[in-house]
């Protein structure tokens, strides 16, 4: 997704030029760009839904919750291995 690239590219090199284990970077990198993409697929739902986009809304519905999906089999991994949540979810 090229936008995600975009609006965390500077998150993501902070990220990659700090003193943080590497495990905990990849972890930080990876709820940047995963959340970015759950807070666009929510705006382009709202707006599926606002131009009555049925189908629209089927396909963003899909891949918002696929990437909360691919976000929650991380987060047990990490938890597994660290023995501790990566980021706290709200939802």
């Amino acid at each position: 997704m090229i936008q995600s690239d975009t609006d965390c590219s500077g998150e993501i090199e902070r990220i990659a030029a700090s003193d943080l284990p590497d495990l905990e970077k990849l972890a930080r990198a990876f709820d940047c760009i995963s959340g970015l993409i759950v807070r666009q697929a929510e705006a382009d739902i709202e707006l599926a839904r606002a131009l009555e986009d049925g189908e629209e809304l089927l396909k963003t519905q899909i891949k918002k919750d696929t990437m909360l999906h691919a976000r929650s089999v991380f987060e047990f991994c990490y938890r597994r291995v660290v023995g501790r949540r990566p980021w706290y979810e709200t939802a």
